[in-house]
């Protein structure tokens, strides 16, 4: 357990954890762009000044400012922030430890800061587990219900759409457990930016924080032409309305007014208030689940058992899975919880518990509205963009696809409205890390991230007033599934260890495993048709299998989570974190569901994405090297389990266990 004391005038820094051999031992098989400096070093060491951040603490220490997480009915309590001017820190323990996997009870920490006063970089604590579950929600229930389930079960899947559903709700799961388990040990603002930080250094970081720009500004921006689109056509087939709609509404030359305006006005609410915005996302997101409901209740009870018959189509099997790898489109979005963790309140319990929630109830909704719908109308009749508006006009229940309609053009900006809170929490991670400018982590007097939501929300209503998405929607996806896999690569790195006689060898597997993958799926997915093919695909994908065997045999588990990454561990038994279970395998499962789906997408999705890369490398080499707080300095993960400690001890909650601080892989995580 580790045990933190606090004494207001004095500035030294005590560690005693671990011994010299054991700390070897460790640093032996960790690469060198891993190795942090000397924990036993008795020398303090200096970095340079800055504004936000003061020490002479050895950057391996990775104490910096952090949060509180106090519950005062909303108004999170002061946020401060620990200078450290020395430090010293010396080693004794047993050696057999690390090697033996027996925890030592008795390690500790002491710890001795002085603390100033400091304001402006810090994110109030004030989304609660509901609130966590609304942006989930919100962010993940759309096309999926309205548009996705007629398209699959007249195209692929007809009444076995559920099924479909489930597969894809399955393999949603895989990557699901590793986010769920990544947030609770690392509640940082910023998703898998945050957990590729921790785990695989900075430019994957930054590769990764790229791809989650597409997630919830470009496809914000989607979503927001999208409802332009339908807004257009609710005034003109429901509502009859006159030529002025054509005249003002569509102006031509790829122009979208109503995704302007919906999107402006998602910037100004957001800017007006986190509340506020955090009010209205809770409506429209059980307003939206309210409509789900009353669509899939509404096609249960005229549902027509004959319609079902049979269940699976003249398409087959193969047509349930293809219905099911277009259905996984449906449940991206859960993540959006992981970009606002700085902000939830007992983060290790609430983010878990949020997103297994999140899934649940998205899944459950999914499978209901597609046995609704396929019961409710013949599954060759249903439209394939608007399947139970025009369902229940064919039942003759006018009223019922009158609602339907409203309630998808009124509901679906929400999505566009957790786009703008989600975006600026990734620019306020990476420019907590020196990665973007510093203006991105500016917070307001109200907890708001003013500056970063503006330049968020200006290029969402450029992007969604003048793009068409004609050829950037598989772009969007490639770039969102490579951050799925991203974490569920950094889950297993966390997890398993290389053995000390073979370093790397965990990462040379792990390399070898998405290598493998990919070339397995683009085989399964495009030279299936050929003897030649299928044999290819087969004997690639019994190979991946075998790599993933390999990691589970030959990289044991961690003793600590981080493995000999952490150069510092603690164990509680007070604390339960949640774990997700069969790793490796779980996220290997996971990453490969998400190898096969980019097979799939155009392969100018794909060159577009590889450009993209290019591009975010040299914005990186350009900026972000020079600018990171990497060499000496805490990033922005390292920042906040001394502060909660700290807020913990003062409010004389220190011995409740709920939050232990471990610095691991120069990271302070849980």
């Amino acid at each position: 357990m580790v045990h933190y004391s606090t004494a207001p005038e004095s500035d030294t820094i005590n560690v005693e954890d671990g011994c010299e051999s054991q700390r070897r031992g460790a640093e032996a098989s960790i690469p060198s762009w891993l190795r942090l400096k000397p924990m036993n070093s008795m020398d303090a060491y200096s970095c340079p000044e800055d504004d936000d951040f003061e020490t002479d603490a050895p950057p391996d220490s990775r104490l910096g400012e952090a949060f509180s997480d106090e519950d005062d009915g909303g108004q999170t309590g002061s946020l401060e922030m620990t200078e450290i001017r020395s430090s010293t820190v010396s080693t004794e323990a047993r050696a057999e430890d690390l090697s033996s996997g027996a925890p030592d009870e008795n390690r500790s920490v002491s710890v001795t800061t002085s603390r100033r006063r400091k304001s402006g970089h810090h994110l109030p604590r004030h989304l609660s587990l509901f609130d966590l579950v609304s942006i989930g929600v919100g962010g993940t229930v759309g096309s999926g219900i309205f548009v996705l389930c007629g398209l699959i079960a007249r195209e692929h899947a007809g009444p076995a759409t559920c099924l479909s559903w489930a597969i894809s709700g399955f393999a949603a799961f895989m990557s699901g457990f590793c986010y769920a388990e990544l947030s609770g040990r690392i509640p940082s603002p910023g998703s898998s930016y945050s957990y590729a930080y921790a785990c695989m250094g900075e430019l994957v970081a930054f590769l990764t924080a790229a791809c989650l720009s597409l997630e919830f500004l470009v496809s914000g921006s989607a979503v927001a032409r999208s409802w332009g689109d339908k807004v257009v056509e609710w005034l003109t087939d429901e509502l009859g309305a006159g030529g002025w709609v054509q005249r003002y509404l569509v102006p031509g030359y790829g122009v979208n007014p109503m995704a302007c305006v919906v999107s402006a006005a998602s910037t100004i609410l957001v800017v007006c208030g986190v509340r506020e915005s955090k009010l209205i996302t809770d409506i429209f997101t059980w307003t939206k689940v309210g409509l789900v409901i009353f669509m899939a209740i509404g096609g249960l009870i005229l549902l027509d058992p004959s319609n079902l018959n049979p269940f699976i189509p003249p398409m087959g099997f193969a047509g349930v899975m293809r219905g099911a790898t277009t259905s996984f489109f449906g449940y991206l979005g859960y993540d959006g919880i992981c970009a606002v963790a700085g902000e939830a309140k007992d983060p290790t319990i609430n983010l878990p518990r949020s997103i297994m929630i999140t899934l649940v109830i998205v899944t459950i909704l999914y499978i209901t509205a597609a046995v609704a719908l396929t019961g409710m109308q013949h599954y060759s009749e249903i439209d394939g963009e608007s399947g139970f508006p025009e369902a229940f006009k064919a039942r003759g229940i006018e009223w019922a696809a009158q609602l339907t309609a409203a309630g998808e053009v009124f509901t679906l900006p929400v999505v566009v409205l957790i786009s703008c809170i989600l975006q600026p929490r990734l620019q306020f991670a990476l420019a907590r890390d020196g990665l973007a400018p510093k203006m991105f982590c500016e917070v307001d007097e109200k907890g708001n991230l003013k500056k970063g939501t503006i330049f968020a929300g200006l290029v969402m209503t450029l992007i969604a007033t003048f793009v068409p998405f004609t050829y950037l929607d598989d772009f969007v996806s490639a770039g969102i599934l490579v951050a799925f896999s991203v974490t569920n690569c950094s889950l297993v790195v966390m997890r398993r260890d290389s053995p000390i006689d073979r370093p790397m060898l965990l990462e040379k597997l792990l390399l070898s495993f998405n290598g493998l993958a990919c070339l397995s799926c683009i085989f399964l997915v495009h030279g299936f048709a050929s003897l030649l093919g299928k044999t290819i695909a087969v004997s690639l994908t019994v190979l991946t299998a075998c790599v993933g065997c390999a990691i589970s045999l030959l990289c044991p588990a961690s003793v600590v989570f981080g493995g000999r990454r952490a150069v510092g561990a603690h164990w509680d038994e007070g604390v339960r974190y949640f774990r997700t279970p069969m790793v490796p395998f779980i996220p290997c499962i996971g990453t490969f569901v998400n190898w096969y789906l980019i097979a799939q997408l155009e392969i100018l999705g794909i060159i577009l994405l590889l450009l993209y890369f290019a591009l975010s490398s040299a914005l990186y080499f350009k900026y972000g090297a020079k600018n990171s707080r990497i060499s000496g300095r805490p990033p922005s993960v390292a920042r906040q389990y001394q502060e909660v400690h700290q807020e913990q001890e003062n409010s004389g909650q220190e011995d409740q266990g709920k939050y232990v601080p471990c610095v691991e892989n120069g990271h302070v995580i849980t």
